[in-house]
């Protein structure tokens, strides 16, 4: 019965990669004169036409294509394999827990919202009613054991909260790939645990300082080999089993900020494309979700843009790299 399930899901995810994204809806995005005007473009894309067709804001779009993504993958999903997409729906928990757990203890501002996005696993009036009230309902045990422990942290500062939530999260996102019995999904989050150090200790780089306290562990490269100069991280990464090539690109990429991001973004595009193409299992429904969940990032991110009236040149500036569906990569 497993088998028959992936074997829809692999049908139905390869009509579904058709309606995500293309360079030239992006480009017809960022080529829009105002927020208005591109919103009414978002409306007329593929990505757009399963929701409701009433809806005209872009926060209401964006989070009711969230929610569309969501029910695609549980509907292609057996029940058994559910767990795995939590791999990805825990990126939206760490803004919010981060939030939340400073909101708490007095770091956040008087003006900052709770942040809200439809595919988060968590919702934060539960964890708000942990925080001030020990009430437990509807937490799993692991966060609640987080939140005890977050409980009892000395004058943390933000920096600190973020760190903490993020190795949370990342060592959960491990442990349950590792559960999937998928080599390519255990690869994917480890490659990405990799990519977000590797752009962290460039940054430290910059700012001259050599600290692990930024990093996360649970990747292929070790954090204390991160915290050199550039030239011991290239070599750090040379010794992994990141691709060859990434280490001479961040080298060329060391004074453009857009070519670094496409070639940290490029391990991950192979990581999706190679799920593609095996069939029967939950590779595909995966990579599909993957996609959805980049490209909705991208989406937000030039919204955002477009919101603040900055120009095309500076939205592309700030704009995540482009990921394709297609099943082959160079």
């Amino acid at each position: 019965m497993v088998g028959q399930h992936f074997a829809y899901a692999s049908g139905r995810s390869g009509v579904l990669q058709n309606m995500l994204l293309s360079s030239s809806d992006r480009d017809r995005l960022l080529g829009a004169k105002d927020l208005r005007e591109a919103e009414a473009i978002l409306t007329e894309l593929k990505l757009t036409n399963p929701i409701d067709q009433g809806l005209k804001k872009s926060a209401e779009i964006l989070s009711a294509i969230e929610e569309w993504v969501r029910k695609e993958v549980e509907h292609m999903t057996p029940a058994s394999k559910l767990p795995t997409f939590a791999i990805l729906w825990m990126e939206y928990d760490i803004p919010l827990i981060a939030y939340l757990l400073k909101k708490h203890v007095g770091l956040t501002s008087a003006v900052s919202t709770v942040p809200n996005d439809a595919m988060a696993s968590c919702k934060a009036g539960e964890i708000e009613s942990f925080l001030a009230e020990r009430k437990n309902e509807g937490l799993p045990s692991h966060l609640i054991n987080f939140l005890q422990t977050a409980l009892q942290w000395e004058n943390p500062t933000p920096q600190y909260v973020d760190a903490q939530v993020s190795q949370y999260i990342t060592s959960r996102q491990l442990m349950l790939a590792r559960a999937s019995g998928s080599k390519l999904i255990v690869r994917y989050v480890r490659n990405k645990i990799d990519i977000v150090n590797i752009r962290t200790a460039l940054r430290l780089v910059e700012e001259k300082e050599s600290s692990s306290d930024h990093l996360i562990m649970g990747g292929g490269i070790d954090p204390k080999k991160l915290t050199g100069n550039l030239e011991s991280i290239l070599h750090a990464i040379n010794a992994s089993s990141l691709p060859y090539e990434l280490a001479e690109r961040i080298r060329k990429a060391s004074n453009d900020t857009n070519a670094l991001e496409l070639a940290l973004s490029d391990v991950l595009a192979k990581d999706i494309a190679d799920m593609w193409n095996i069939p029967l299992s939950i590779e595909p429904v995966f990579a599909f979700a993957a996609l959805a969940q980049s490209q909705l990032k991208l989406l937000r991110t030039l919204l955002i843009g477009k919101r603040a009236a900055m120009s095309p040149q500076e939205i592309k500036h700030v704009l995540p790299p482009f990921i394709s569906a297609s099943h082959y990569l160079s």
